[in-house]
């Protein structure tokens, strides 16, 4: 939309540079204690009201004059990003649609990279990748609609970080100060990807597939083997069950052979972790609606958005020749 597309080239790069700015002093999530007092002042009004005798409609006006506030906050604040257009308008290229050809090109290279690229990830260095992420963000063109990355954005302690793993949230953007999030709970291998996924919504990408686009091409650019491990083993980890319905089964065992078993062995690890953490019946609770969420903001697909970077990646990664992506 048009003017979905003025608020994320004209509005949005220098509101998000202030709030992320006024931000900046505090290593914690201002967007959490937002939430928090808007709780409260939702329940004082109920509980004021009561005291005051107030007649009901009065307090019903009240939750609802607050609620749109909150609302109008968290849209104008980062919100109004989801009426841009998409990664193929602004880069004026075209999906390109699954061609057998193409796919087992791609899956070779997809093997082999993610072969040669395993390392066992012990540990990251958090402030090295920021600068390296950050360097990367900085000198993509002006064609693919980013913000400029600023120096005081930096990752924010969340304030309830156990219920985020509780329910599989990995990172996310705070859209009432644009902070930028990252589960202390990540292992080391996935680190790197989801600082530069959660990065990119900072930068004014709302889709969630764009956001997994850029994170990929981001971390397989690094010097770091670590770091583009991580671009290639989330990247599976993304695109598993797209892969599978593009191939029949013996296809898919065969390719699967392919991968060295410390990649499945890490998966287990991976599996196992976030397993001893999730609370199930809030997980399901907690994707049901953010699913709806999406659907309502013209994600389309929902959470299943995630997957569908790999038709980007095949659209414009230089994988294929393409004429966008970073060289190897």
């Amino acid at each position: 939309m048009p003017w979905g597309d003025f608020y994320a080239t004209r509005i949005y790069p220098g509101l998000s540079a202030a709030l992320s700015w006024v931000a900046s002093p505090f290593s914690f999530s201002l967007t959490e204690v937002a939430i928090v007092l808007a709780i409260l002042a939702f329940v004082w009004i109920i509980v004021r009201a009561i005291r005051k005798h107030k007649p009901w409609w009065k307090c019903v006006l009240g939750e609802i004059a607050l609620l749109l506030g909150v609302v109008a906050w968290l849209y104008i604040g980062w919100g109004f990003n989801y009426f841009r257009s998409d990664i193929y308008t602004r880069t004026g290229t075209t999906p390109m649609p699954y061609e057998e050809a193409e796919l087992q090109e791609f899956l070779k290279v997809f093997a082999e990279e993610l072969n040669e690229n395993w390392c066992d990830v012990e540990t990251v260095d958090p402030r090295q990748i920021e600068t390296e992420i950050k360097a990367w963000y900085t000198a993509l063109p002006e064609e693919c609609g980013l913000c400029k990355p600023r120096r005081w954005q930096h990752p924010k302690r969340m304030i309830f970080n156990r219920l985020h793993s509780a329910v599989g949230v990995l990172g996310y953007i705070g859209p009432a100060f644009d902070e930028l999030h990252v589960n202390r709970d990540l292992l080391p291998l996935e680190y790197p990807f989801i600082y530069a996924h959660e990065y990119s919504h900072v930068l004014g990408v709302s889709n969630e597939a764009e956001a997994n686009f850029w994170a990929f091409e981001a971390c397989r650019a690094s010097e770091d083997q670590a770091v583009r491990y991580s671009a290639w083993y989330m990247l599976l980890r993304h695109t598993a069950g797209n892969l599978r319905s593009l191939m029949d089964e013996a296809s898919w065992n065969a390719w699967c052979e392919t991968l060295i078993p410390e990649v499945f062995v890490d998966m287990e690890v991976d599996s196992l972790h976030w397993a001893d953490l999730r609370w199930n019946w809030l997980a399901q609770l907690q994707h049901r609606y953010y699913n709806l969420f999406l659907k309502t903001n013209r994600i389309a697909d929902g959470t299943a958005n995630y997957g569908q970077v790999l038709r980007l990646v095949l659209s414009l990664s230089d994988l294929h020749d393409h004429e966008h992506g970073e060289e190897d």
